[in-house]
């Protein structure tokens, strides 16, 4: 990887496309990182054709230097499958961003889909924008100053969720909110240990995940929300008033994977929040 490896925006020409692509020089500006905007031709024709539809990322980068005069600003255009292409480009990347609308291969996130395809296997973190064509328009302010919710389930990939989270956070100057849900077991040998311990127990234990994270960023205000139930709705409802809700790629229990019908791919199907997918290289 480089010594400062940019952040990748995926374009094809969509209002939806150019919303993503103010969301990733955000993120760029704020981390400190060159933009690098992808545009990626499945040609069916001449190869000829790849050299006229270099303008989709060329205007979008021509518009965010207008927007963002200080930034570094790229563009590239591949010969390939979107999802095929923005993965082999994340080896690079520090993250990639795609919107969730648009057309050709960014236009839904049904299984199989560039966004859940990146989710689960790109080599850097992803950031979903959902219905991204509400910021493509130069009047449409970006969220500044709502909070951040992040899935905490404990595992190694709920750690990297949370120190992207945290980072996102104190670059942003928001608060962050952190999720955990449990489950009474359904077989409990004695009755020793009441649905209000299992409660207490997972407090304490999302607490202790969190005490490295409060010491390394003290100025973030951080809740610990632990509910009993499917973890789901609790994600979805926290995400309502979200800036951004931030997942592992895996884990254990409601963050387990991205395969059809698990939560990670369920609240990448209906948050209406951006999802930021903590994808490890």
């Amino acid at each position: 990887m480089t010594a400062n490896p940019p952040v990748i925006v995926g374009v094809d020409g969509s209002p939806a496309a150019f919303g993503a692509v103010r969301w990733a020089a955000d993120e760029a500006l704020l981390m400190g990182r060159p933009l690098l905007i992808v545009h990626a031709v499945e040609l069916h024709g001449p190869y000829g054709r790849i050299v006229d539809e270099h303008g989709i990322a060329v205007d979008a980068a021509t518009e965010i230097r207008h927007w963002q005069p200080g930034l570094d600003v790229t563009t590239a255009t591949w010969h390939g499958e979107p999802a095929r292409v923005l993965v082999e480009h994340s080896r690079h990347a520090s993250l990639v961003v795609v919107g969730s609308r648009g057309s050709g291969g960014f236009r839904s996130l049904l299984v199989g889909s560039v966004g859940v395809h990146l989710a689960g296997y790109a080599h850097c973190p992803v950031l979903v924008v959902h219905h991204a064509e509400r910021w493509a328009g130069p009047e449409s302010l970006l969220p500044r100053h709502r909070p951040i919710v992040v899935g905490a389930d404990g595992s190694s990939a709920g750690e990297h969720a949370l120190g992207l989270a945290f980072a996102e956070a104190a670059a942003r100057s928001v608060p962050l909110t952190a999720v955990r849900t449990w489950h009474e077991p359904e077989h409990r040998r004695g009755r020793s240990t009441t649905s209000a311990d299992i409660g207490e127990i997972t407090a304490r234990e999302l607490e202790a995940d969190l005490e490295p994270w409060r010491a390394e960023y003290p100025d973030v205000p951080v809740r610990a929300h632990v509910a009993h139930g499917p973890s789901v709705p609790v994600l979805l409802d926290e995400a309502r008033d979200a800036l951004m809700i931030v997942l592992g790629s895996r884990g254990r229990g409601g963050f387990q994977s991205l395969a059809p019908g698990s939560v990670a791919q369920q609240v990448l199907e209906h948050s209406a929040a951006p999802v930021l997918v903590a994808r490890q290289g």
